[in-house]
C-alpha cells in the first residue's frame, strides 16, 4: 500500500472517529440549508433555473466550511500531541504529509457537503411545493466545483497550520474561511451569467479553485522539517 493511501485512510478514520467535529458539521449541514432553502424558494417565483443557481451559491461555501472543520484538527494534531517529530524523522515527505492529509479530509467533507445539498434540494422542493429538477450544471457543480474547492480549503488551510505556531492558526483559520467566500461571491458577480449557475460561470470557479489547490501544494512544498519544529508549543 502507497504512504499516500495509508496517510489517507488514516486521516479518514479520525475524521470520522472525531465526534465534535462530525456532530458539529451534521448539525451545520442541516440547520443552514433548511435556513437558507427559504430564502431560495420565496426568491425563485419556481424558476427552476434560479433554484438551481441558488442551491449552487449554498453549497459552495458550505463545502469550504467543511473542509475548514474537518481540517481544523488534522494538521494540528501533532503538533498538540508532539508527534509530528515523530513523523519528521520518517523518510516521507512534507509534500506527501500534505497530500494525504489533504486527501484524508477531503472525503468526509465532501460526503458531508453532499448531504447538505440533499437536504438543500429537499428543503427548497417542500416550501417551494415544486418537485426540484437535477440540472446537469447542477451535477458538474457539486461533482466537479465542491470537492475541488473542499480540497483547495483544506491544502491551503493545512498548509498554514504547517508553517504557523498555534496562536497564529486560531487567527487565519477564519481568515482564510472568509477569504474564500468573498472570492467565491467575487467569482460569481464578475462571471457572465452572474451569480446563478452557468456553464462559465462553473468554469471559473472550477478553474480558480484548481490554482488555489495548485498554489496550496506549492507553499507546502516550501516548508520545511525546521519551521515545524520551531512553531511546536
Amino acid at each position: 500500500m502507497s504512504t499516500f493511501r495509508i496517510i489517507a485512510g488514516r486521516e479518514m478514520k479520525l475524521a470520522l472517529r472525531n465526534r465534535s467535529v462530525i456532530i458539529t458539521a451534521l448539525i451545520f449541514a442541516v440547520w443552514f440549508p433548511v435556513m437558507s432553502g427559504v430564502g431560495i424558494a420565496s426568491g425563485a417565483g419556481g424558476d427552476a433555473a434560479v433554484i438551481a443557481g441558488g442551491i449552487a451559491a449554498i453549497v459552495l461555501p458550505v463545502g469550504v466550511f467543511m473542509g475548514y472543520l474537518f481540517c481544523a484538527d488534522a494538521f494540528l494534531r501533532e503538533k498538540r500531541d508532539g508527534t509530528i517529530e515523530t513523523l519528521l524523522c520518517t523518510p516521507v515527505s512534507l509534500r506527501h504529509l500534505w497530500e494525504g492529509k489533504v486527501a484524508g479530509v477531503t472525503v468526509p467533507a465532501y460526503l458531508t457537503t453532499l448531504l447538505s445539498a440533499a437536504v438543500t434540494i429537499t428543503a427548497v422542493s417542500t416550501l417551494a411545493g415544486i418537485q426540484v429538477g437535477i440540472e446537469p450544471l447542477l451535477i458538474a457543480h457539486l461533482a466537479i466545483v465542491v470537492p475541488i474547492w473542499i480540497a483547495a480549503a483544506a491544502g491551503l488551510i493545512g498548509a498554514a497550520q504547517l508553517a504557523l505556531g498555534m496562536r497564529e492558526n486560531q487567527i487565519l483559520g477564519f481568515v482564510f474561511i472568509f477569504g474564500f467566500i468573498f472570492i467565491i461571491i467575487g467569482l460569481q458577480g464578475i462571471a457572465p451569467g452572474g451569480a446563478g449557475i452557468s456553464p462559465a460561470t462553473e468554469g471559473i470557479l472550477a478553474a480558480a479553485g484548481a490554482a488555489l489547490l495548485v498554489l496550496a501544494r506549492f507553499i507546502a512544498g516550501k516548508v520545511t522539517r525546521e519551521r515545524i519544529v520551531l512553531t511546536i508549543p
